[in-house]
């Protein structure tokens, strides 16, 4: 199965083990459509980003499509700690593929970093 990663989980980042541990394997780099917006969690112990579909403006943000076994996901879904959840996410190319996304009560204790375009133009710019 697909799944659209937008921060930690995504290579090289502290919570990408637990996608490889899995025999999950990078598929591709792409973007969102333009209407999602990105912020900085922060009361997380591990950095990371609240991704979130935005009817009031947003940007196409840089996101990594990862393919984990079936037979993962729910020991992967287990561990995923809230305001973030799995749904679908809507790619620039059309597709709408399972992806993290934020409940919308992680906005309100967080930064918005979508003028950034994605998570690691955020970590570079900090």
């Amino acid at each position: 199965m697909d799944i659209v990663v937008c921060g930690a989980h995504m290579q090289d980042m502290p919570l990408n083990g637990q996608i490889t541990d899995r025999g999950g394997y990078f598929v591709e780099t792409t973007k969102t459509l333009a209407d999602y917006q990105l912020f900085a969690l922060h009361d997380a112990p591990i950095q990371r980003p609240a991704l979130v579909r935005s009817l009031d403006g947003g940007a196409a943000i840089e996101v990594e499509v990862w393919r984990i076994p079936s037979a993962e996901l729910g020991s992967f879904l287990s561990g995923i700690a809230a305001p973030l959840g799995l749904g679908h996410v809507s790619l620039s190319d059309g597709r709408s593929v399972v992806g993290f996304i934020a409940e919308a009560c992680a906005v309100s204790r967080s930064t918005d970093v979508t003028h950034l375009g994605g998570w690691r133009a955020y970590l570079d710019n900090k």
